[in-house]
């Protein structure tokens, strides 16, 4: 038997908080990263860092059959926050 709208629009919502708690455990990495880099007086950009994370995240994409596109758009988005975090600390 499929399922109703109703439920898998259930199934969107669930899989929505999770992501957002991922994204909320990783501001919260980002916080701790952009302390030490203060204390070690390290720039907020890390360029190499930058592109391995991006190079790793199209390989997952592509891995799982996701749109490199949107995994780029949404990574340089978290990206661009996450410098705006660790700026702070500066």
């Amino acid at each position: 038997m499929s399922k109703t709208i109703d439920e898998l629009r259930e199934e969107i919502n669930e899989v929505d908080e999770q992501l957002v708690k991922i994204l909320a455990k990783r501001m919260d990495i980002v916080k701790e990263i952009g302390k030490l880099k203060k204390e070690n007086n390290l720039s907020a950009l890390d360029e190499k860092r930058w592109q391995e994370v991006l190079e790793r995240a199209l390989e997952n994409a592509e891995k799982h059959t996701v749109s490199e596109d949107l995994i780029k758009k949404i990574y340089e988005k978290i990206h661009a926050t996450a410098l705006e975090i660790e700026k702070k600390y500066e």
